[in-house]
């Protein structure tokens, strides 16, 4: 009968239920059509759970022979037992030596040998050991430890720029996670199901935010067993999972971007990074040129990246302090934007000769001229981007809207920097 009155009434209630709480009358009707088929349904789960208990005692009323005892097997002999146990601990381990190592725990290690083992550990390994136990979360989380793995796979793309807005991140977690959340307004339908006996009721009309906040209310059972599925926020092995899921957009720099394009060849561009593991490459986001929206790039290659040399931002003028050492046959670098609402990129040169010069250079003064000479050889001679001048003394951002605006110089150090640039010489001369 129960549920004949129960599949009837669902109907109605469920028209309630779905209708527009727009005035308190039908805010009212809803709340009532609810809890009337929660009480009809706990009323159903209690009859189902008599009508079982009650179809039990009465199939064990009629049983009448009870079940025959399980076979009791003989005991073996203590003697036999011991010669047994002897002989599995025999297959197990057949030295002394065997025997001791198997022994001993890993924690009952010395110190230098526990750290020497965690050391020779993979990230992935690193990360299992510190979910074992609270101890080794602790030394499996210190930042010695992932220092070496984040500068072994991150050194050469991570910056100062790059750890300074991880530490702007773990800010504003933190602000996030202690701002005051807005409390929920509660129907006078919670208020009884907060008190209604029924657990039924209390269980499943709370919604999942209150019933986690009473859980987190609790306090936790003190173990040293329970399972770690994140490192501390604060700590460099935190950092390090970041990067790896793909959870930060960290800053960087992207050698030719845009895969190539031909207007960006020998550039490198600031950008915002992301790390996908699956395909091992990364995807970047570069700021808005102007008016033109951000773009972004998938597939970048570890190659075409760096961390930035220096601590300029892309709409800052770099400092030269590198003019009075010029040389022609010297590489270089420098700032260059379309107009002055683009961000600079940098460009890859090499200081050339001036034109009276050209047919003595071992008998070249170049380096004593006011003006200083810039190639770009990867264009064809007669180019308007093959050649520009700069003023040795008097150095500022120069150009026009045509040709753009040349910012800060940068002089190449080191030959790994200049054969880094001359990876990505074009095939052909552009024009």
């Amino acid at each position: 009968m129960l549920p004949l009155l129960l599949i009837s009434t669902v109907p109605a209630f469920t028209l309630l239920l779905i209708a527009p709480a727009t005035k308190p009358c039908a805010k009212l009707a809803r709340e009532l059509g609810l809890l009337a088929l929660l009480l009809a349904t706990e009323l159903l789960r209690h009859a189902t759970a008599a009508g079982s208990r009650f179809l039990g005692r009465d199939r064990g009323a009629r049983t009448t022979m009870p079940a025959p005892p399980p076979p009791s097997w003989p005991k073996p002999p203590p003697a036999a037992l011991a010669a047994v146990t002897a002989g599995e601990a025999a297959e197990v381990t057949t030295t002394p030596a065997a025997a001791d190592a198997a022994a001993l725990p890993l924690l009952d290690l010395p110190e230098l040998a526990l750290d020497r083992v965690l050391e020779e550990l993979s990230p992935a390994s690193l990360a299992a050991m510190a979910c074992v136990c609270a101890a080794l979360r602790g030394r499996c989380s210190a930042d010695a430890l992932w220092e070496r793995h984040l500068r072994a796979k991150w050194g050469r793309v991570l910056g100062a720029a790059a750890r300074k807005e991880w530490e702007a991140e773990l800010g504003a977690r933190a602000a996030r996670a202690c701002a005051p959340r807005p409390a929920r307004r509660r129907g006078w339908a919670d208020s009884l199901a907060c008190a209604w006996p029924f657990s039924w009721i209390a269980g499943r009309w709370l919604n999942k935010g209150d019933f986690s906040a009473a859980v987190a209310a609790e306090p936790a059972p003190a173990t040293v067993n329970a399972p770690v599925t994140a490192p501390p926020a604060d700590t460099v092995a935190a950092w390090y999972r970041a990067l790896e899921c793909g959870e930060f957009w960290f800053p960087a720099q992207v050698y030719n971007r845009e895969d190539g394009h031909v207007g960006f060849v020998l550039s490198c561009y600031d950008a915002h990074l992301r790390y996908d593991r699956r395909t091992d490459t990364f995807t970047a986001r570069y700021p808005p040129h102007g008016r033109k929206p951000a773009k972004e790039e998938d597939g970048v290659q570890w190659s075409r990246l760096r961390s930035p040399p220096v601590g300029t931002p892309a709409h800052d003028l770099h400092a030269s302090d590198c003019l009075e050492a010029l040389r022609p046959g010297d590489h270089f670098e420098i700032q260059w934007r379309k107009n002055k609402d683009f961000p600079y990129g940098w460009w890859y040169g090499v200081v050339g000769h001036q034109a009276s010069w050209n047919a003595h250079e071992h008998l070249c003064r170049c380096h004593e001229d006011d003006t200083i000479v810039l190639e770009f050889q990867h264009y064809a001679p007669g180019s308007r981007w093959r050649q520009t001048t700069v003023s040795r003394k008097d150095h500022r951002e120069t150009g026009d809207e045509t040709d753009g605006f040349y910012g800060g110089i940068r002089k190449l150090q080191t030959k790994d920097e200049i054969s880094t640039w001359r990876r990505f010489w074009p095939a052909d001369v552009l024009n």
